[in-house]
């Protein structure tokens, strides 16, 4: 008697077939796991750029909003002690929380010669260090974003060449009696690279409003300001 098929179990090719049919799911399975592990990685990444753009905008923030109009007195007549050039800015602000009670502290903004975005800090009562020298030796170095390409620093405030056309953005701000309004800092990377930095604009609280403001609709502000009648 010929047994019921539907009881006689599988034959050995629908087995073969149902096992590469297994095979088949299990590297789409695996392929999809891997995709899926690989989104996460790269989201990762992302998250942790982003994170480091944020913190680094958040500490310069912090520090040059509370840069302090003290004068210069090497430089005398009435100049601040505030050195704004366009890949670098120094002035006094200061300490950070954990380190007070210390003396005013000396703040650089610059990059190491490793391409390093970094907040540079040495005390103003140290006298081993030439605060102006654009070297950094014996300044404590706080890496902030490594690999930049280029740092591009301006200010707003008003021209010393053209003091009745308002404030205006300039690529340097020294010898001067009164702090930029603005400071823009902008952070480039190599070609390539995935970071971004969105254009940092930090208000230094001591800065002295321009009585002129430009949405001004009169110019008898601006006359005055210039010494016309």
């Amino acid at each position: 008697m010929t047994p019921d098929r539907a009881t006689a179990g599988f034959s050995l090719i629908e087995m073969l077939v149902s096992l590469v049919v297994l095979s088949l799911a299990a590297v789409l399975l695996a392929a999809g796991i891997g995709r899926i592990g690989l989104s996460l990685n790269l989201a990762r990444q992302d998250d942790s750029r982003v994170e480091t753009i944020a913190t680094a905008q958040f500490v310069l923030r912090l520090r040059l909003a509370n840069a302090e109009p003290v004068e210069d007195i090497q430089a005398g007549s009435g100049s601040l002690d505030f050195v704004g050039l366009d890949n670098r800015v120094d002035f006094i602000a200061e300490p950070a929380d954990r380190a007070a009670p210390e003396a005013l502290q000396y703040y650089r903004i610059a990059r190491d010669p490793n391409g390093d975005l970094a907040l540079f800090t040495v005390s103003t009562l140290d006298a081993r260090v030439d605060f102006h020298n654009p070297a950094t030796v014996g300044w404590v170095a706080q890496p902030l974003v490594s690999r930049t390409a280029g740092l591009e620093i301006s200010y707003l405030g008003r021209s010393t060449y053209t003091p009745s056309l308002g404030p205006v953005w300039q690529d340097s701000w020294t010898r001067r009696s009164d702090l930029p309004m603005l400071v823009r800092i902008h952070v480039s990377f190599a070609q390539g690279d995935p970071r971004t930095w969105p254009d940092l604009v930090v208000h230094p609280r001591a800065a002295i409003p321009d009585p002129c403001p430009p949405e001004a609709l009169s110019d008898n502000c601006r006359k005055a300001q210039a010494g016309d009648t």
